[in-house]
């Protein structure tokens, strides 16, 4: 199976997240599907399922959920689970070629998805078509392709856990392969809990060269922002070397209003942050936190009548996650690394978030690994191509 040819078809799917205005994953689970049948036929395997557990989205848009599995006789099974989606492409102008025309270059192919999620559904194929040539292994080999994991999963791993029993066992090994370091040597086995929170700032619309006839949203919203996001840094300061970066964060990442002229002064504005937090925390210990911050936050514009409101609305929330250094599949990932890639492996935790997360809240141990230079979700993604026949490399010595 050529593997420039499979990272290339990818790239030309586009499979934004319906939840970012994209068309989904159909296609791209169709082309998935055709390739796993494609594999088995050309080398005559028998021993396998291939199920479809797809839903409808709030948008009447179909999500896929691929659950194909090779029987080899065994009592565990390593489980391979990548996501179909992608994230949009975002400026364009930051791009030195088309996110949906592959370009290869100095052994690398560009294009969005080329390291996220593509690297888990090129490598994982790769195996599959390398392992059922001899038809060995010690364990059963299960590929899961999921929808939704961009925009939290509702719609991917989230909805398959409906089906729990029918597909995981708590003795099976489970790899995530949404994670990269350029060297392969870092596996994840812990997340920060993640928690996107949005205020709210209401005042009165008026005209700009009357301020003191509305109330400026824009101006509470700022100073607000600026003094919550020096309140946390300051107050959840621990730090946990496993982790990359080692400190909870705590990011205003969206600021809008509806004025879009310069003479309109605003009456409602909407701020997000996005917080990462460490382990060393709850997550309700800093929302409680967050509702005193609101409670005593009072400050009006210079020039204003009436009274401001803020509130804040949940978008997001997870609980940090962790999988033990000396489980299995972390044990057999260590060995198979050291022996293909000839580094030393060592494990780490980040803020990312990714389905594991999931997964180890119902008690599964997983861990979250690949290859890659780490551009996902950047202008001009791009993944080694050695780096995709690796990561298939490395999970062939675990299964043989």
């Amino acid at each position: 199976m050529d593997v420039i040819e499979l990272a290339s078809d990818l790239i030309k799917i586009r499979s934004v997240n319906p939840y970012f205005g994209g068309e989904g994953e159909k296609e791209k689970g169709e082309y998935v599907k055709r390739k796993l049948i494609e594999i088995v036929k050309k080398h005559n395997f028998k021993d396998y399922e291939l199920k479809e557990y797809n839903t409808i989205d709030k948008f009447g848009i179909l999500r896929p959920n691929i659950v194909f599995k090779a029987d080899f006789g065994r009592e565990k099974t390593l489980h391979i689970i990548a996501h179909l989606d992608t994230v949009p492409e975002g400026d364009l102008s930051l791009w030195e070629t088309n996110p949906y025309e592959p370009v290869i270059k100095d052994g690398k192919i560009y294009g969005r998805g080329a390291e996220d999620n593509h690297k888990a559904i090129v490598s994982s194929l790769l195996l599959l078509d390398k392992l059922l040539e001899d038809k060995e292994s010690k364990y059963n080999l299960s590929l899961i392709y999921v929808s939704d994991e961009e925009a939290g999963s509702k719609y991917g791993l989230k909805y398959l856990l409906n089906f729990e029993k029918e597909i995981f066992d708590k003795n099976d090994l489970i790899i995530v392969p949404d994670f990269s370091s350029e060297d392969g040597s870092y596996i994840e086995i812990g997340e920060k809990g993640i928690l996107w929170i949005k205020f709210i700032f209401e005042g009165k619309q008026c005209h700009g060269s009357v301020p003191e006839e509305g109330f400026n949203s824009n101006v509470v919203a700022f100073d607000f922002s600026n003094k919550l996001y020096k309140e946390l840094y300051s107050k959840f300061n621990k730090v946990n070397n496993i982790f990359l970066p080692e400190y909870s964060t705590f990011e205003p990442t969206i600021v809008k209003n509806k004025v879009t002229n310069p003479n309109t002064i605003p009456g409602k504005t909407e701020v997000v942050f996005d917080c990462r937090i460490l382990p060393d925390y709850s997550i309700e210990e800093i929302i409680s936190e967050i509702d005193n911050f609101i409670k005593g936050y009072n400050f009006k514009p210079i020039h204003s009548s009436g009274e401001g409101r803020v509130r804040r609305e949940i978008l997001k929330l997870e609980k940090p996650n962790f999988t033990k250094e000396d489980s299995l599949v972390v044990r057999e990932l260590k060995r198979a690394i050291k022996e293909v890639l000839n580094v030393e492996p060592k494990v780490c935790g980040m803020g990312g978030g990714t389905v594991a997360a999931f997964l180890r809240e119902r008690g599964y141990d997983v861990a979250v690994w690949g290859i890659g230079e780490g551009t996902a979700h950047q202008p001009n993604e791009h993944i080694k191509i050695g780096s995709l026949e690796k990561m298939a490399e490395v999970f062939y010595k675990m299964l043989r």
